[in-house]
């Protein structure tokens, strides 16, 4: 790329992400595309000793690391263009889930979103969001979910199995309940990943374990259909990962992966009939649920390839 570049979050490593790495979420995937450096929040200040031509602030959402920063960084931006040209912060989560901090956190992130000098989001939707936090001024972008691919090519051809994969369980951050009722139209087994912890849903669903991101591609390969209907649209990771794999997914139109790679299956947030209707659809339709398989496919790589991203990410940091 010809720039210097970190990201600065909470996950406690320091270096950079090598093209094997076990667990390629797609945060990962983006340092390693990038050959940036990666520091930690929590013991940067005696690591980050050069200059670069960009630091990208990925600040979580935890309360752990927001009190940190609130107590021990009240001049976070200031201090580091010491060390960079130009400071990033990097949406994580929804563009609003700061509201639902504390109030002298949301005071400390609307003041840092005030001191960056530009921004990257997941989703061009939530431009006009941030528009309204920074004004007009600044820079915004997206800095588009990636998948490096190396490791799962050869999953693509993985023989599909009359199942069903639901994005996220029943709780009112995954919307896991809408997705379940979409999912009933298959008339298959019905699978979730467990993500925050629900009273019993192990009784009703095939409650699938926590596993690293390869072994997660792998278990995904073989399911036919998928439904994801997260209210809180975020990076759109599930989505990215059917369309790479050509399983058909019904999810919401607010997410750049889902609308650019599966459009005839992006509905508007809430519609539970298109949803249903979708899914009875992609059941008895043989060549509808062919075309979208295709389409899947063809967007991915038109939209999403590690390539496609580059050549994005390489016009935002010029």
């Amino acid at each position: 790329m010809g720039k210097q570049i970190a990201f600065i979050s909470e996950l406690p490593f320091t270096g950079k992400v090598s093209r094997d790495h076990q667990h390629m979420r797609t945060e990962f995937a983006q340092f390693c595309a990038l050959e940036a450096n990666h520091y930690c929040f929590y013991d940067y200040d005696s690591k980050l000793n050069k200059n670069y031509d960009h630091i990208i602030l990925l600040i979580s959402k935890t309360d752990k690391l927001r009190d940190y920063l609130y107590n021990n960084k009240p001049n976070l931006v200031s201090d580091l263009r010491n060390y960079g040209k130009k400071i990033w912060f990097m949406q994580e989560a929804t563009a609003q889930v700061y509201q639902q901090m504390p109030l002298h956190h949301q005071i400390y992130h609307y003041n840092l979103l005030q001191e960056v000098d530009a921004v990257l989001t997941e989703n061009i939707t939530d431009f006009s969001y941030f528009r309204g936090l920074i004004g007009d001024e600044k820079q915004i972008d997206t800095i588009p979910t990636l998948i490096i691919e190396d490791n799962f090519k050869h999953l693509i051809s993985t023989p599909k199995e009359d199942k069903a994969m639901i994005g996220g369980n029943c709780n009112a951050w995954y919307g896991g309940f809408d997705s379940y009722i979409s999912a009933l139209q298959f008339d298959v087994p019905i699978s979730v990943p467990k993500m925050r912890n629900v009273k019993n849903e192990d009784q009703f669903l095939n409650l699938l374990p926590h596993v690293t991101f390869n072994e997660w591609m792998k278990l995904l390969s073989s399911y036919r259909y998928a439904v994801h209907l997260m209210p809180n649209v975020t990076a759109g990771t599930f989505a990215l990962n059917c369309a790479f794999l050509g399983i058909p997914c019904i999810s919401y139109s607010q997410s750049d992966p889902q609308r650019l790679c599966q459009p005839e299956l992006s509905i508007e947030k809430f519609d539970l009939e298109k949803s249903i209707n979708l899914a009875k659809r992609l059941k008895t339709d043989l060549d509808f649920y062919n075309k979208c398989v295709t389409d899947a496919r063809i967007n991915y790589n038109k939209y999403y390839s590690e390539e496609v991203f580059l050549q994005h990410m390489n016009k935002v940091l010029s």
